[in-house]
């Protein structure tokens, strides 16, 4: 009689003391992904092998993880944070180990890691990825010269990715334009001479011919009158405040005119600009 009394007891206790374990173990589990699913992503060590020939439907599934999982976040108004751009980089490295080619996902994750969250050198490593595979693409090279320029302030790399994105196919053609005035801002006239008359050889477009040679004559000019300060400053012992100084010093013999209708002036250190930033004055 003991024994059958104690054997029902110990039954219930156990299945109320499993009942309590499973549920306390459920919370713990929940609370481990929700604090860790934003690093969930499975290296592509493991992920290629396993994927064997279906390494682009993989990417594309873990493509719409990542963009699915981001997408939910910010539709249940959850605060972003760095687990949150660790995991779209993580997850858009992996993706792009499996299919190197996948610019949707190099795009997103730039997208994604520069404008939302600031990390502007995470996005250009990803892009830079994509650069040794994507070689005749121009947007590649051209997003990062504009994440240089853009956020991280850095006109030289700037106008060094711009001019790489330049010389690809079906490059849109204000980007020369665009890579050239950079590179005055980051006072490297003559780089942007060399790159102009580069570019001029290989341009069949006119309008397009026209508009780099303006640029091209304004930048010479630039780059002329910078050398007439520099002797300036040798002959005079200091830096000349106008460009009037130049020719009352019989340095010049006149003023030259800017091609795009501003003036040319002195500033610090004998920088030569001009008031036109090389736009069309209407």
């Amino acid at each position: 009689m003991i024994k059958k009394s104690i054997t029902p007891f110990f039954l219930i206790f156990f299945l109320i003391l499993y009942g309590l374990s499973l549920q306390n173990l459920s919370k713990l589990r929940q609370k481990f992904l929700d604090f860790n699913y934003s690093s969930y992503t499975t290296p592509s060590k493991i992920t290629g092998p396993a994927s064997l020939e279906f390494k682009g439907i993989v990417s594309d599934f873990l493509f719409l993880k990542m963009i699915t999982t981001i997408g939910g976040k910010i539709g249940d108004k959850e605060e972003l944070t760095s687990r949150h751009s660790n995991f779209i980089y993580n997850s858009a490295d992996i993706i792009t180990d499996l299919d190197p080619h996948f610019w949707d996902a190099y795009l997103f994750a730039d997208m994604s890691l520069t404008w939302g969250f600031g990390e502007f050198n995470k996005a250009n490593e990803l892009l830079i990825k994509a650069q040794k595979h994507r070689t005749q693409d121009y947007k590649v090279p051209y997003y990062i010269g504009f994440n240089y320029f853009y956020f991280l302030k850095d006109n030289i790399n700037g106008a060094k990715y711009l001019m790489q994105a330049a010389r690809l196919p079906d490059c849109p053609a204000y980007i020369p334009g665009l890579a050239s005035r950079l590179s005055v801002y980051s006072l490297q006239h003559r780089t942007a001479i060399l790159f102009l008359k580069d570019i001029l050889q290989k341009t069949q477009s006119q309008s397009g011919s026209k508009h780099l040679s303006l640029r091209l004559k304004t930048l010479i000019i630039l780059d002329t009158l910078e050398k007439n300060v520099d002797e300036f400053k040798k002959k005079m012992g200091y830096y000349p405040k106008t460009i009037t100084d130049l020719v009352e010093h019989h340095i010049i013999s006149t003023i030259p005119e800017d091609p795009y209708g501003g003036e040319f002036y002195i500033f610090g250190k004998g920088r030569v600009f001009t008031t036109s930033d090389m736009i069309r004055k209407k």
